[in-house]
């Protein structure tokens, strides 16, 4: 086992929305559900889909960055629950990580208890990436959670 982490979008997805139908449709086609085209009653055995999760990122045993996240993002707690990331998160990691790019001697500034010998510019190039679509789909409206599992 290892550290796993992951960057999600989420869509919260109103009901009977016509803007959204099509992608309900399409969501409940792959599922083998049709969507009614009526709001939603009070019938238990109805399902709806109310939300679209996008992986926007992955990475594995990447420990600096998941301390970070669990300091700036989870209020201290490690506990592998979703937590919600605001754009003020993200563009602070952004930054920080473009600051460790170009001068790596600076990662113990930014990376708590981090020597850099498990950061490589690669995996922060990669991270930068990530964070660039998720700011992007953050100003779209959708909300953004990092979780970690063990």
């Amino acid at each position: 086992m290892g550290l796993d982490m992951y960057l999600e979008a989420k869509w919260h997805v109103v009901p009977c929305d016509s803007q959204t139908e099509p992608m309900r449709r399409a969501i409940g086609a792959a599922i083998g559900y049709v969507p009614s085209r009526e709001k939603p009653g009070r019938d238990p055995s109805l399902l709806e889909i109310s939300g679209v999760t996008v992986r926007v990122g992955y990475w594995r045993k990447f420990g600096a960055l998941h301390r970070w996240f669990v300091g700036n993002a989870q209020e201290g707690s490690d506990d592998c629950c979703p937590a919600y990331v605001d754009n003020r998160c993200l563009q602070d990691l952004q930054r920080m990580c473009e600051r460790v790019i170009d001068n790596p001697a600076c990662v113990t500034q930014h990376f708590s208890g981090e020597d850099g010998a498990d950061l490589d510019v690669e995996e922060l190039q990669y991270t930068l990436d990530i964070l660039s679509h998720a700011i992007v789909l953050q100003e779209q409206g959708w909300d953004i959670y990092y979780r970690a599992s063990w």
